[in-house]
């Protein structure tokens, strides 16, 4: 008889270590965006590996990424192509080369804003941004991390799968996107 109350008294404590690992998540992914958010600019080289179905080998790129508040990222290209992306404020400017420059408002293009959200939102230490589209947990702690965004927005389910952030304290090691159609792009920031 003594059996059945132990039984039931684990299982609630099951239940409560399951509630706290969770809050814990929930804690952990806030405190690691706030600590990205501390960082007003940021220079780093990056290189990339875009592994689209339709390809037999991945597409590399590399070239600097820059982020400064309150709401500029450029993503410059030097190889193989040169290319500027730049989302600053509600514009996105692409330009190839020395073409024209392309500019695209941010409201007319679903894809373009959500993308904009997912880069620049951890950076600005924005998490309301970042949890209007997606369900966010983490995995380790401050000294080294992994952000898991999951989409819940139909929006951001249409266009994405998962995307997961690594990082240590304020610094991110790598961005990692798995589109909706499988496609896998990843960019790995050097320190």
């Amino acid at each position: 008889m003594k059996v059945l109350p132990l039984v039931i008294a684990c299982g609630l404590l099951g239940g409560v270590g399951q509630a706290w690992a969770a809050d814990n998540a929930a804690d952990l992914s806030a405190q690691v965006i706030a600590h990205l958010g501390q960082v007003g600019e940021r220079t780093q080289t990056f290189h990339e590996k875009k592994d689209i179905a339709a390809l037999t080998h991945p597409l590399l790129s590399n070239g600097v990424l820059v982020f400064h508040r309150p709401a500029y990222l450029e993503k410059k290209t030097q190889a193989p192509r040169p290319e500027t992306l730049v989302i600053d404020g509600d514009m996105v400017s692409i330009q190839r080369g020395a073409g024209e420059v392309h500019h695209v408002a941010l409201a007319q293009n679903a894809a373009l804003a959500l993308l904009a959200a997912t880069l620049r939102a951890p950076l600005e230490g924005n998490l309301p941004a970042l949890t209007h589209d997606y369900a966010v947990t983490a995995q380790g702690d401050l000294g080294a991390w992994t952000l898991r965004m999951t989409p819940t927005s139909a929006q951001a389910v249409q266009l994405v799968r998962l995307v997961v952030l690594t990082g240590r304290n304020n610094a991110v090691d790598s961005l990692r996107i798995v589109q909706a159609n499988g496609d896998v792009q990843t960019l790995t920031l050097d320190p």
